[in-house]
């Protein structure tokens, strides 16, 4: 959720400076709002998480609460995730050349579905693709699967978006890692049908048994 009003952006702004933490008088005193204000706005802030109440701080009088920023209040600041992205990729695919990025790719995806086999051990092939389909949409996916087409048994996935859009956009090699991730849950080899970097209008998968 992001942060519109330029009071609350202050409250985050001063905290982000103190990793501390201030107090409510302390934050008074640095965004120059009374003190009412201020407390209305930690008190919204930290109902959503991105505030929350640290150790009291000593005083001569009562001790004070102290406000520090959250981890998803952080959060809430830009990142340069995408241009960290791409420069780490560029660097692989300097020193290794494509063929070898896009087969580290591939196999990074598998590695990365190692932890999650558990959750489809004791399914059969039609339920491991219902449950893929949602460990897809809990990592940012909107995915579901279809069909099957034809004579085939099992259902195909289709992805309505790509979670690394920009990246693969300009590194194509990045969606071996998705190849991957699913060959490695289903245990079983997958055909890239359709890529929105390649023109679809969606990503479609078939899992193809094994003979």
């Amino acid at each position: 959720m992001a942060i519109t009003g330029s009071s609350q952006q202050a409250v985050l702004n001063h905290l982000l400076e103190n990793k501390a933490g201030s107090t409510l008088e302390e934050l008074v005193g640095a965004v120059g709002l009374s003190r009412t204000a201020v407390n209305q706005h930690l008190l919204a802030l930290e109902s959503q998480g991105f505030v929350a109440k640290s150790t009291p701080r000593k005083t001569a009088g009562r001790p004070q609460h102290v406000y520090v920023l959250t981890e998803n209040g952080a959060n809430l600041f830009p990142k340069q995730y995408s241009w960290f992205s791409k420069l780490m990729f560029e660097t692989l695919r300097e020193q290794v050349g494509e063929e070898r990025a896009s087969q580290f790719m591939y196999e990074l995806g598998v590695k990365r579905s190692a932890a999650l086999i558990p959750r489809l051990v004791g399914l059969n092939r039609a339920e491991r693709i219902d449950e893929i389909v949602k460990i897809m949409n809990e990592t940012g996916f909107v995915a579901k699967t279809y069909g099957p087409p034809g004579t085939e048994k099992l259902p195909r996935v289709e992805c309505r978006n790509c979670v690394y859009h920009d990246l693969s956009k300009q590194y194509p090699e990045v969606c071996r890692f998705d190849i991957g991730f699913l060959s490695g849950l289903m245990g079983a080899e997958v055909e890239h049908l359709a890529c929105m970097q390649r023109g679809g209008d969606a990503c479609r998968f078939r899992f193809i048994p094994p003979a």
